[in-house]
């Protein structure tokens, strides 16, 4: 039976957590600094309502249960210090004190930028002001939230593929054609599937040798995770590109890709977190680039070579059709 010894400021306590938690298998998710705001937001969409409690706590008033131990955050919480830790766990950190270091991490990044509602009275200015900061902060929490060693192992399997299928609706929907552009730049077969009925039919001949990525804001595109689903079970490697570690669709898949969008509105953030999916697929993208060498870069300026001639002839088509031109 394996124990960890917990250190906090003002106690220590053991607990066995093959007792109290089961056997786990691996270590914890890798964590990046100043990613714990954007991982207790994830959290309090889905789980226990005792770790939902403890996430909104800490969201509410980070300040003060920076200086709680795991026994006096449970207290406020109204919960177990074992709950405190499993949560812990669950977030991707080794233990309470790691939890800790991101989350002082965290309030050294914070700056209080927030979309929620339209800001009655405010300025033009200010609003554009909003927008774009409230789009930095959220690459910037997608950037630390992302596992990089993951995004690198899905990168593998795309450079050994068969085909990648990318699986979207909505706006979700332009990521995948995005990602299927790009991917096609580099000489990989790519297709995008972004309508309900074709996601069931596409998935059916998948197999061993296709990747394929499931695009949902929410992780709960009903469609996206019926089509992962059985392209898993028909031994296709997948991938969820979602900002909900624990949504059906980051459960249905093989490999979690997370963004960091935490605008409230759904709607809003749904249409707005195109932008950091969009990063996470030109990062695969590049990628893919530098291990394509020759290769990849021959195709890339064809790609832009063939681009430009169809922009030239359709400038030269709107001039011929122009009084002047005519």
């Amino acid at each position: 039976m394996k124990t960890v010894l917990i250190a906090y400021p003002s106690d220590e306590k053991k607990y066995n957590i093959d007792k109290l938690f089961g056997t786990r298998k691996g270590p914890a998710h890798m964590v990046t600094t100043g990613s714990c705001f954007a991982r207790l937001r994830a959290r309090i969409q889905s789980g226990p309502s005792a770790m939902k409690k403890i996430a909104r706590f800490i969201l509410k008033s980070p300040f003060r249960a920076r200086n709680l131990s795991i026994e006096e955050l449970g207290e406020a919480c109204g919960a177990s210090a074992a709950t405190v830790y499993r949560l812990c766990r669950e977030l991707g950190y080794d233990g309470y004190k790691e939890f800790q270091l991101d989350l002082a991490a965290s309030l050294a990044n914070i700056d209080g930028v927030s979309l929620e509602g339209f800001g009655e009275g405010a300025s033009p200015g200010t609003i554009v002001r909003r927008v774009f900061e409230y789009h930095r902060q959220s690459l910037a929490d997608t950037e630390r939230l992302l596992d990089v060693r993951v995004l690198t192992r899905v990168a593998k399997l795309i450079q050994r593929s068969r085909r990648v299928l990318l699986l979207g609706f909505g706006a979700s929907g332009l990521s995948a054609r995005r990602g299927a552009d790009v991917l096609l730049n580099l000489g990989f077969t790519a297709v995008a599937v972004v309508d309900p009925f074709t996601q069931i039919f596409a998935t059916e001949n998948a197999g061993p040798g296709d990747v394929v990525v499931g695009i949902s804001h929410t992780g709960q595109t009903a469609s996206v995770v019926e089509a992962l689903q059985a392209a898993r079970r028909r031994g296709a490697h997948t991938v969820a590109l979602t900002n909900y570690p624990q949504s059906p669709l980051a459960m249905a898949s093989e490999y979690q890709l997370l963004t960091a969008f935490h605008e409230h509105r759904i709607n809003a953030a749904v249409s707005s977190s195109v932008s950091a999916q969009m990063c996470v697929l030109a990062s695969l993208y590049f990628i893919l680039g530098s291990w394509g060498g020759k290769k990849a870069k021959r195709l890339a300026n064809e790609a832009e070579e063939r681009t430009q001639r169809i922009l030239r002839a359709a400038g030269r088509r709107r001039r011929e059709r122009s009084p002047q031109g005519g």
